[in-house]
């Protein structure tokens, strides 16, 4: 039982696509809250504080919870601000489970990053308790680390260059990397830093 006036920390966070994933969110928190209360929830438009920077409370929420619950809808995988979060979730060590909601051949798989790919993607009409199990457990992956900055705004994309680049650092099926040291030659004010910055955020 919470002490009156005790917020207890949150412990999963929703992710998801509003074009297509928030009813199904706002339902996966209410049977949670409902069925499973000692699991503390954080929900961006149920939790955000007006006001203050968007991509700030997001971080701030990320900071505190163990796991990340992504709602997998073709919005989802297509949005750069889900992946924004998912990023910074491994980031600073946080579980990610994707969720199931609608028929594989409706999701792009081949578009998620491949530690994406290899990840359990679980189907809540089967397997909720196994859903709830996790959620309740002490797992507590290590952080992945992620030094570069974010791309900046009205970036502006070269694809000759972008896959010279790629081509020098993974494979041809580009699944694995390449053991070398690439540099990258130009005058100052070329672009080679926002260049390499884009690279990083590549899946």
């Amino acid at each position: 039982m919470n002490r009156e006036g005790f917020i207890p920390k949150p412990r999963v966070f929703i992710s998801y696509a509003r074009k297509d994933g928030e009813e199904f969110a706002a339902n996966l928190r209410k049977r949670l809250q409902e069925e499973e209360p000692e699991i503390t929830l954080w929900q961006d438009r149920a939790e955000m504080e007006g006001g203050v920077g968007w991509w700030k409370q997001i971080e701030e929420a990320l900071d505190q919870v163990q796991f990340l619950v992504i709602v997998m809808t073709p919005a989802a995988m297509q949005s750069e601000m889900t992946r924004k979060e998912w990023r910074y979730a491994r980031q600073r060590g946080v579980n990610v489970y994707p969720v199931k909601v609608c028929a594989d051949a409706e999701l792009d798989y081949a578009s998620l990053p491949n530690w994406m790919k290899k990840a359990h993607f679980f189907d809540l009409d089967r397997e909720w308790e196994t859903f709830v199990n996790y959620l309740q457990s002490d797992r507590e992956p290590k952080p992945v680390a992620f030094m570069a900055p974010d791309v900046s705004e009205g970036f502006i994309q070269r694809p000759r260059e972008f896959e010279q680049l790629i081509a020098q650092l993974v494979d041809a099926k580009q699944e694995n990397p390449i053991a070398i040291t690439t540099a990258l030659q130009g005058a100052g004010g070329y672009g080679k830093t926002t260049l390499a910055i884009a690279l990083c955020h590549d899946d």
